[in-house]
């Protein structure tokens, strides 16, 4: 052992660089320093030293003042040896280039620790299988952890590969990962201030978060948005303060409805190191809990791999949320007239919340790299817009950046001339240490931001209803078929009111649902009713192929209805499907991930209270459909105690285990005969209905009746009201007209037709020289009755989407009745 004074100082996690510095009784030296790096991790390091600049001393085994070494895992060594002689002056850089150990060296490290990481899950298998994880207690689950002297493993969620990729036969990550629980991968030195591991530190900053591997800005941007105000993020902890048992439950607004998400503390990390994911700063762990809670929500890590800052925020907060796109050809006019202007004023004056999005494709590489990017802005990152004045004709923004550094130097940045008399004074600009927190033109902020998010967060009175789009057979004409809303929602209004109104589809990240629940076009009509009964269309908003379809109005007192809107053409199996055989079991007797995204979605649409269990009435409804009976008593019999349950109702669990044990002792044939009377084909497509919550947020209380839309021809008269209202002429001859209304971003056309006959006639409209076209009928071809003086929907035709070609053509003929 060296006599010497040692330092050392942790570069990186696992990284730990000695000084060592000896005196030296010489007339020509004074001391040597030696520089040792130890590495903790299974990782191998090309260190470099580089004294470039120094004077007075001598590197030992180089002739310059710099040398590379080779440091193997969890192997210290000596990187550099000085001579310092007489007067010496030292000047150090260290670089170090990180490089995946050798794999068959990783592999055997992580070997035992793997197996018995194996074990412990498959003990929580046995412990925890009949137990509904997300809907008990977590005192339930700490005394059973207690008293079954286990360790709580989230079963549903294992640490393994599972976790982070589907397709195991492929390699997302270059990288062996390694399960860790935070005890194991933090440092603790209070001399560093890195204090015990906790859930929250001092306080929530938007510098805490470190991105990592997985390339999902979209969501880190998101929660760095949110650090702005730290009670939004605390509020999604349900757990929050550390647990030894590693028990932690979040809760997040997903499809519209709050979803409580409980985890174990296993993180992916590099084998013997750090997490690979996004982490918090220091000994903090709100972000890895966050994170992998959001990954369990969609089925596995690698299902947030890119997408919209939007989504992410609806997801955290619940609140209505909107994207002004700047290159959109509406939003575009609105920053010419300088409505966009006044919409950032009006956000931040109602006390919202406002990100900008960067173009272009994100990099997973650490977001605190700023070196030679485009004004200092990160590609595809979002930033925080805090604030905006407007002075003398300048209209500026104030820009956070929660990655650290913005090196801007366009106008109004913190080194401008423009900074001047009385509009520095006006303003009275801050400018940060770190240069994170930055003033520019509104002009500019268009020119190097792609998009706008307002999420409307308010503490607001919020309803939340199920919803379902099903098929259904014409009132008028059996032979036809519609797609429309079940229910219809009526509103009394005694009073003016600023209503926020939602559909929300199942999101296609998830799991399975891309693949076979494909969005439908999705839109809102808001009707007022008369005293007579007759309706008007007072607000709309067009179809639309995405996640959440919302809508904004002002309502004056009066009686209204909300109804959902969809054409139907995209319920169904897509026009260029491949056919394939789908199967419910695997060889290892395991659902598929297809049937189980099935089966969730069963089980979705008879959880009518949103409570994420099965009530006897429920699952009663779900058995009627199956052409099955059971009693109260035998549902608690067979069912709850059988399967994974609370004592009122079936867990999404316990369903699933239902459903695997029928395909075991009856057949996957006969079981496909359920699925054909829920509603889904062979290849598990669903053809027949469509679940969706809708949502109202308003800052005074409203009620809200539902109210069977199935029996009524509401559907159909809101359509003819939109083509009365906003249709235009297709063809007009002998006292009949063929209108049709156009909703644009879909490519759909809504067809009717107005008879100014005295008497009946039967229309045909005839689509089928349409190309690349669906429609809402099973045929292309619809015969309508339409009464004199009326005006009759037809049917709906949509442009196949994504397809830039296609041919729309609709021939109109008739005859009296």
């Amino acid at each position: 052992m060296s006599s010497g004074v040692i330092t050392k100082k942790e570069l990186s996690p696992g990284i730990i660089l000695h000084k060592i510095v000896t005196p030296v009784k010489s007339p020509d030296l004074e001391c040597t320093y030696e520089f040792r790096l130890e590495l903790q991790r299974l990782n191998t390091i090309d260190f470099t030293v580089d004294f470039t600049g120094s004077t007075n001393l001598l590197l030992s085994d180089s002739s310059s003042l710099t040398k590379t070494t080779t440091i193997e895992a969890f192997e210290t060594k000596t990187v550099g040896i000085l001579q310092m002689s007489r007067h010496w002056v030292l000047k150090s850089k260290f670089k170090f280039m990180i490089k995946s150990a050798p794999r068959a060296l990783q592999e055997e490290y992580l070997r035992k620790v793997q197996q018995e990481l194996f074990q412990k899950t498959e003990k929580a298998k046995q412990t925890f299988s009949r137990l509904p994880i997300n809907l008990c207690s977590l005192v339930e689950i700490e005394n059973i952890v207690n008293t079954q002297k286990t360790e709580f493993i989230d079963i549903e969620f294992p640490p393994s590969d599972s976790s982070i990729f589907k397709e195991l036969n492929k390699e997302p990550i270059d990288q062996l990962l390694h399960w860790r629980r935070p005890y194991e991968f933090f440092r603790v030195d209070y001399a560093e201030g890195l204090k015990d591991p906790s859930i929250f530190g001092e306080e929530i900053q938007p510098s805490d978060i470190h991105q990592g591997q997985l390339g999902n800005s979209w969501f880190v941007s998101a929660v760095a948005c949110l650090t702005e105000r730290p009670g939004l993020i605390e509020r999604l902890f349900i757990t929050k303060d550390i647990n030894k048992h590693g028990v932690y439950r979040v809760k997040f607004c997903k499809n519209g409805e709050w979803v409580n998400v409980t985890i174990d503390d296993y993180f992916p990390c590099y084998p013997m190191g750090a997490p690979v994911f996004t982490r918090s700063e220091g000994n903090e762990i709100w972000m890895l809990i966050l994170e992998k809670a959001y990954a369990k929500l969609h089925g596995h890590y690698f299902m947030l791999k890119g997408g919209n800052t939007a989504e992410a925020l609806l997801d955290l907060t619940g609140c209505p949320t909107i994207s002004y796109v700047f290159s959109d050809e509406d939003i575009k006019k609105d920053i010419e007239k300088g409505i966009m202007w006044l919409n950032i004023k009006d956000h931040f004056d109602d006390g919202f919340l406002l990100c900008a999005s960067t173009a272009g494709d994100e990099m997973w590489r650490d977001v605190n790299y700023m070196e030679n990017l485009p004004a200092g802005l990160i590609p595809g990152h979002g930033y925080a817009v805090t604030n905006y004045k407007e002075y003398a004709g300048h209209k500026l923004v104030n820009i956070r950046n929660p990655w650290g550094k913005l090196d801007w130097t366009g106008d109004w940045s913190s080194t401008s001339s423009l900074w001047a008399g009385d509009i520095k004074r006006y303003i009275n600009p801050s400018f940060d240490d770190y240069d994170s927190n930055i003033w520019m033109s509104f002009n500019d902020l268009i020119n190097h931001f792609s998009t706008l998010h307002v999420c409307r967060v308010k503490n607001w009175d919020e309803v939340r209803i199920k919803g379902k789009f099903i098929r259904v057979q014409d009132l008028e004409d059996p032979s036809l078929e519609v797609v429309a809303s079940k229910w219809f929602y009526s509103i009394e209004l005694p009073e003016r009111v600023r209503l926020f109104v939602g559909i929300h589809q199942e999101d296609e990240r998830q799991v399975g649902v891309s693949a076979k629940r494909q969005y439908l076009d999705i839109g809102i009509a808001i009707l007022k009713r008369s005293n007579d009964g007759t309706i008007s269309v007072v607000g709309k908003r067009d179809f639309a192929i995405d996640r959440q379809c919302e809508l904004e109005i002002v309502l004056d007192p009066g009686s209204y209805i909300v109804l959902p809107k969809t054409s139907g053409c995209l319920l169904g199996r897509p026009e260029d499907a491949p056919m394939e055989r789908v199967k419910l079991l695997n060889t290892k007797g395991q659902l598929t991930d297809l049937a189980e995204s099935t089966i969730q979605d069963v089980f979705r649409k008879f959880d009518m209270l949103l409570n994420r269990e099965l009530s006897y009435t429920e699952f009663k409804g779900f058995y009627e459909c199956i052409n099955r009976s059971l009693t109260e008593a035998e549902y608690k019999q067979k069912i709850l105690k059988k399967y994974c349950s609370t004592e009122n109702g079936l867990s999404i669990k316990g369903f699933k285990d239902f459903f695997i044990d029928n395909i075991r002792s009856l057949g996957e044939e006969a079981i496909w005969g359920w699925l054909d009377s829920l509603g889904y084909d062979r290849e598990l497509y669903s053809v027949r209905s469509r679940c969706f919550i809708l949502t109202f947020h308003s800052e005074t209380e409203i009620s809200i009746t539902v109210r069977d839309a199935i029996q009524t021809d509401l559907d159909a008269r809101t359509n003819v009201q939109f083509i009365d209202k906003f249709g235009k002429e297709l063809e007009s001859r002998g006292g009949v007209k063929c209108l049709y209304y156009f909703s644009p971003k879909t490519h759909c056309y809504t067809y009717g037709v107005y008879n100014e006959l005295s008497q009946a006639i039967e229309v045909t409209l005839d689509c089928s020289g349409s190309n690349s076209m669906l429609f809402s009928s099973k045929l292309p071809i619809v015969k309508k009755r339409v009464e004199p003086g009326q005006t009759e929907y037809v049917m709906h035709a949509m442009a196949i989407p994504k397809v830039d070609n296609y041919v729309r053509m609709a021939k109109c003929t008739w005859k009296t009745l």
